[in-house]
């Protein structure tokens, strides 16, 4: 199918998706519109008062139409006309420009909040998707398709198209004018615009090609620069500085090597558009002059005609200009839909329910799971987890420890069998309430770069002071906490940095202590601390646990001194390990 094709399909499924964020905004649109049609109004009216001066004062016509007679009547050629046609021009000016400003500013306003809640969608929209897109995707790339990709999507929606609406009227009421003046001269002036149309579509559909390989070049810039930002510990231990200006640099420039294509392209059709118009005004006034000699228009009237050929033509070569932005546009809007088109692997079932008082017995029932594309990790397995009590899991690295706490929180599905709750099959719960029943501690905490206060209240958004302070101090960590220069109102770096590893992991177990919630995952949370700090840990990790059916994903012998049973995952099973190893190895 061809690009010709494709365009208008593409534009109309944008503005099928995003053009709904536009309509809380329709009132201030309304007014906008009305606004733009008094521009459009003084648009047309302004070449008329120089035909009055022209054909009523300096050169007089034997007869004159009908409008500049009643002028005439009015005001006489004297200077009662002059002062009328002065005053008509700056009359004009002023109510074009206020009402040009007040489109502006609703258009301008609609404009910045409609993006606003298009990124809100889209934000909203890959929270919602499952952990099997976030565990492919780029964060760095999604980032460039909340912030760049949506910006544009207001050139798109609003500013295209009020742009092409008022152009429109101004176009439509124009050329009926230049009609009733003269017809044939009109005809003359409409040669061309086929010839335009056509070099607008071809370059229109060049221009979104060359966006298209910008925004996926822009992308990857994104996530190198990402990657090395976020990574700086890495690359200057490895003093790798050097190498990763030149990875940047070589997606940089490839990225402007495309933009520049772009740029290239839009120069050349307004070029072409250039000629084009100017073959048009040639055609005008060759036959207008012809038109005067004859007698059959007055000279006022083709300078008046000129006027407006301009006023035809300006509005027709800025919309032929603007056409490479709604390219762009096109491009970017297209991104935005590969995101929203993306339907969630897990989702609530129909008819879910939300169990209460949730004893925390967990049980995996004839389990088979492996992730897409991969050899499953666990195979028939089946594990028992009794309320309250602690079930370390010991094995290989990939031998599917972790993926039984992601099962567990319902990030994945099993293909076979089932994982149950209280007796209630995971998949029939809502997502909410199932994950309102787990706290999680795992080996890197993640921590935002809010304060320390919000930190610990992430575990239960309406906790109180007291409840907050309690959960700190049940942690081992409001010592160091009260320590910090601002105490729990002070603001960590990004995940945390600020910080040591192990005041991270006890702001971490402090939320985990505050969800209250009966389940209870600790992925290796003693893993990359040295001894004396895991030695610490190990009475808040013994708090966090106490009462809560938990599941340790271990392999120090530290952690397994919390656990009341081992489990061993092995070549897709889980096998107990008997009380003798378990002894040695705590």
């Amino acid at each position: 199918m061809s690009e010709a094709t494709l365009a208008p399909r593409a534009l109309w499924r944008l503005f099928r998706r995003m053009g709904p964020h536009a309509r809380p905004h329709r009132r201030k649109l309304i007014l906008g519109a009305l606004a733009m049609l008094v521009v459009a109004l003084t648009e047309i009216i302004r070449p008329w008062p120089i035909k009055v001066v022209f054909d009523g004062i300096l050169i007089p016509q034997d007869k004159p139409d009908a409008v500049m007679a009643q002028l005439i009547a009015w005001f006489g050629t004297g200077d009662g006309l002059l002062a009328a046609a002065a005053l008509t021009i700056l009359g004009v000016a002023v109510i074009g420009g206020a009402m040009a400003y007040v489109q502006a500013t609703l258009i301008a306003t609609v404009g910045q909040q409609v993006v606003a809640d298009i990124r809100l969608d889209l934000y909203r929209h890959v929270q919602k998707l499952s952990h099997s897109f976030h565990d492919t995707a780029s964060s760095a790339d999604i980032i460039s398709r909340l912030t760049g990709d949506v910006r544009m999507m207001r050139d798109l929606l609003i500013d295209a198209a009020v742009f092409f609406a008022a152009r429109t009227l101004v176009l439509v009421g124009t050329v009926a004018i230049m009609l009733v003046m003269d017809w044939r001269l009109t005809l003359a002036a409409l040669l061309v615009l086929p010839v335009l149309a056509w070099v607008t579509q071809i370059y229109s559909a060049r221009i979104r090609d060359a966006a298209r390989r910008q925004r996926r070049k822009e992308g990857k810039i994104a996530v190198v620069m990402t990657e090395g930002i976020s990574a700086i510990s890495v690359v200057k231990g490895f003093a790798r500085e050097a190498h990763e200006e030149e990875r940047f640099a070589r997606q940089n420039s490839s990225s402007a090597e495309a933009g520049i294509v772009s740029t290239r392209m839009a120069a050349q059709m307004d070029r072409v558009v250039q000629v084009l118009l100017a073959f048009g005004t040639c055609i005008v006034i060759w036959y207008g002059v012809a038109r005067v000699r004859s007698g059959a228009i007055s000279p006022g009237d083709l300078l008046i005609f000129t006027a407006y050929l301009t006023t035809l033509y300006k509005p027709i070569r800025k919309m032929s200009a603007m056409t490479s932005r709604i390219a762009k546009a096109t491009a970017s809007g297209e991104r935005l839909l590969e995101i929203l088109d993306i339907r969630p692997d897990i989702t609530d079932p129909p008819g879910k329910t939300e169990p209460h008082d949730i004893t925390g017995h967990l049980a995996f029932e004839g389990v088979t799971f492996g992730y897409p594309g991969q050899a499953p990790v666990l195979h028939r397995a089946s594990l028992q987890m009794h309320p309250g009590e602690v079930v370390a899991l010991v094995g290989a690295s990939g031998a599917g420890k972790s993926s039984v706490g992601k099962l567990i929180m319902r990030f994945y599905d099993p293909q076979a069998g089932r994982v149950t709750l209280d007796g209630h099959d995971l998949r029939n719960i809502s997502l909410a309430s199932l994950r309102d029943q787990i706290a999680v501690v795992l080996q890197d905490s993640v921590l935002f770069a809010t304060s320390v206060r919000d930190n610990i209240a992430y575990g239960c958004l309406d906790a109180t002071e007291a409840e907050i302070l309690a959960a700190a101090s049940a942690a081992g960590a409001d010592a160091f906490i009260r320590r910090l220069p601002e105490g729990y109102d002070t603001l960590l770096g990004e995940r945390g940095e600020t910080l040591s590893g192990g005041q991270r992991q006890r702001i971490a177990i402090a939320r985990a202590i505050l969800r209250r919630a009966p389940i209870l995952i600790l992925d290796e949370p003693l893993t990359g601390l040295d001894a004396g700090t895991a030695r610490d840990l190990i009475g808040a990790l013994r708090a966090v646990a106490r009462g809560r059916t938990t599941l340790l994903i271990a392999h120090d012998a530290l952690s397994l001194t919390l656990a009341d049973r081992v489990v061993l995952v092995q070549d897709g099973a889980f096998l107990p390990v008997s009380p003798q190893i378990q002894g040695q190895s705590a």
